[in-house]
């Protein structure tokens, strides 16, 4: 199976990797010849054998960051590489603003066409939505407690609920100074409950 240190580059050419994601006790055949057929080379090809869940990635989680500008990554369907359509918003929108290319074969979805540059479009206006969405609720909620009397000075530490929404809006693309000043936290109590995006 390809691994990501093996990940080939050239000088001249980007890299063109396919991604494929199967369950345990399901072969990968079907899906690696059909990225075969779409022009990706068999030794360019990643594996992921998981459960289903979204911890159990590791191999898209060091495959995603190691991709730059130019690079292509190709997959069956869009659920092969995203877990949700949430995870699809942020993610694909990220691989978009990186000027990654996305194939996704057999849903006809490439993010170098006109097509699938609307679509990837529509999802940065979604994903800029969600921000907005997680901030709001995060805003209501300190809103509600201030109400109830909850004021006094700089939290010393989040709630685990507080801990959830940061995540969410840092995942989300929004800086860590801001939402430090959003829980009237300092920044390096943000950085103790946020996992960091891997390094490119």
């Amino acid at each position: 199976m390809t691994t990501v240190s093996s990940l080939r580059r050239t000088p001249s050419a980007p890299a063109v990797v396919g991604y494929v994601r199967t369950a345990a006790g399901q072969s990968p055949v079907p899906q690696i010849n059909t990225l075969m057929r779409a022009g990706v080379a068999e030794e360019d090809i990643y594996v992921e054998r998981t459960n289903g869940h979204k911890a159990a990635w590791p191999e898209r989680d060091l495959l995603l960051p190691r991709l730059r500008s130019g690079d292509t990554i190709t997959m069956t369907r869009l659920d092969r590489l995203f877990y949700s359509v949430q995870n699809l918003i942020i993610v694909g929108t990220e691989l978009r603003d990186r000027s990654i290319r996305i194939h996704a074969v057999e849903q006809d979805i490439d993010s170098n066409t006109i097509q699938g540059r609307d679509f990837f479009g529509m999802m940065s206006v979604f994903a800029s939505l969600h921000r907005d969405f997680v901030l709001a609720a995060t805003n209501d909620g300190l809103a509600a407690a201030r109400a109830q009397g909850r004021t006094g000075g700089r939290p010393p530490r989040l709630t685990p609920e507080q801990a959830e929404q940061a995540q969410q809006l840092y995942d989300s693309g929004t800086p860590v100074p801001k939402i430090a000043r959003t829980f009237k936290a300092a920044p390096a109590t943000i950085y103790r409950y946020i996992t960091p995006k891997a390094a490119n």
